[in-house]
């Protein structure tokens, strides 16, 4: 059997493990290491395997993941999002789907600490939808508005999974951080204008708030310093070329927790607790990622993505071609999986065949994003709809899924405006010093 063959059953036994339920850290793992004992033997494989964990955990470059999540849990649980969300909602609340546009609209700004689609949602079920709910908004739009949002997360930075994509793509991630931010707010202005059509075709759907004095709207400004002075510390010097970003995760991380210990929002208490909430969540992320590498290993060995880059680059068809299918196979998956397993699975794979095509890999880092933005949304298995579904048990998922469609129709756009215009993504890496 040729290292080829032994290739493609690899992928085959980890696509079905995978869709099992078995977690994904062991899917990764399990392929890999029976991959290379085949193609190597059992000895010689154990011998090549035994380096990869140490290699892979020791990187310096994954020192940036515990960072940016020592900031998202410090900023979560000292209220500095929540202050965000207030202050949005007496800025939008009286306009036409205001209290959906405010939602979105803080998502955003709350994505760009945790990095999670489905963290997003998942929080801003607990903080958005009861306000929603009071002022009788439908779960049609109020829900589907909170799931659509989650995946801005995912795409302004600092973002986790275009953290991952420049680990596994061997992409500068200080460049995909400022390629996010465009896209970002496009996607954020998309959801948006389906948001006030919506409202304004059907009101009932979305009933007008309270409008807040001129003087309580500035007033709730002041609680968002925090946030901004947290971003522009970390982004401002990513981007000014003052630090690199580990060393900007590592400034988020200490500025978050100052911030909040100054402010009187963190304790002793519970900042330990937010350590362990950190520890658990790196631990698992370094446990995949070991997992991923002994499976991208398995897969070198193989010889089966260079074979495949060979193939589609001999393929009589337009490169753009060749990126649609991509986008087709990661808006499938991407219903299974969340964006950051998903850019594990096939970055490896897809990446060479990219750079071959002749394509920015920077581009194609948000393009991917994009997808798995779309796939956490899209019926029948988004994980988002299901998180949703969960966290609100008394709206029929049903009910979220038909308000969804909508939203997923402005994500597309969104992605197919940054297929076709790459400046977009590309403008903001370009002007970096």
């Amino acid at each position: 059997m040729t290292s080829l063959t032994i290739g493609i059953i690899g992928l085959c036994i980890m696509l079905v493990l995978m869709f099992l339920g078995m977690p994904i850290a062991f899917v990764f793992g399990i392929s890999g290491v029976v991959g290379m004992i085949a193609i190597l033997g059992f000895n010689t494989g154990i011998g090549y395997m035994m380096t990869i964990p140490v290699t892979a955990a020791a990187s310096y470059t994954l020192l940036v993941m515990p960072m940016f999540m020592m900031m998202g849990e410090v900023a979560s649980h000292g209220g500095l999002t929540t202050d965000a969300y207030t202050s949005a909602r007496y800025w939008f609340g009286h306009h036409k789907g205001g209290l959906a546009v405010t939602t979105t609209v803080s998502s955003a700004i709350f994505g760009a600490v945790c990095g999670s689609g489905v963290t997003t949602a998942m929080v801003f079920s607990q903080i958005a939808w009861p306000e929603m709910k009071r002022y009788g908004y439908s779960p049609r739009l109020g829900l589907a508005a909170i799931a659509a949002a989650g995946p801005l997360g995912t795409l302004i930075p600092p973002s986790v999974p275009l953290i991952m994509y420049g680990i596994m793509a061997e992409t500068s991630i200080a460049k995909l951080f400022m390629a996010g931010w465009l896209p970002g707010i496009l996607l954020l202005i998309c959801l948006c204008i389906t948001i006030f059509i919506w409202a304004k075709k059907k009101p009932k759907d979305a009933p007008l708030t309270d409008k807040y004095p001129l003087k309580d709207r500035l007033k709730s400004l002041i609680h968002v310093w925090p946030f901004l002075l947290l971003i522009l510390l970390v982004m401002g010097g990513i981007w000014g070329g003052i630090c690199t970003v580990n060393e900007g995760a590592a400034v988020g991380a200490v500025g978050a927790t100052i911030i909040t210990f100054a402010m009187r929002r963190m304790n002793v208490k519970n900042f330990v607790k937010c350590m362990k909430g950190v520890v658990g969540s790196g631990a698992s992320f370094f446990f995949l990622f070991v997992g991923v590498q002994f499976f991208n290993s398995f897969m070198s060995l193989s010889g089966l993505p260079k074979a495949l880059a060979r193939w589609v680059s001999s393929l009589d068809v337009a490169p753009m071609t060749v990126i649609w299918l991509m986008v087709v196979i990661y808006l499938f998956l991407g219903c299974f999986l969340d964006v950051a397993p998903l850019m594990m699975l096939t970055v490896p794979i897809f990446a060479p065949i990219v750079a071959n095509l002749g394509f920015n890999l920077v581009w194609f880092g948000i393009i991917v994003t994009f997808c798995g933005a779309i796939g956490c949304i899209t019926p029948p298995v988004g994980m988002n709809l299901f998180v949703l579904a969960n966290r609100v048990p008394d709206v029929k998922i049903g009910e979220i899924i038909k308000g969804v469609f909508p939203f997923i129709l402005a994500t597309f756009v969104a992605l197919v405006l940054c297929m076709y215009i790459p400046q977009i993504s590309l403008l903001l890496p370009g002007l970096m010093k």
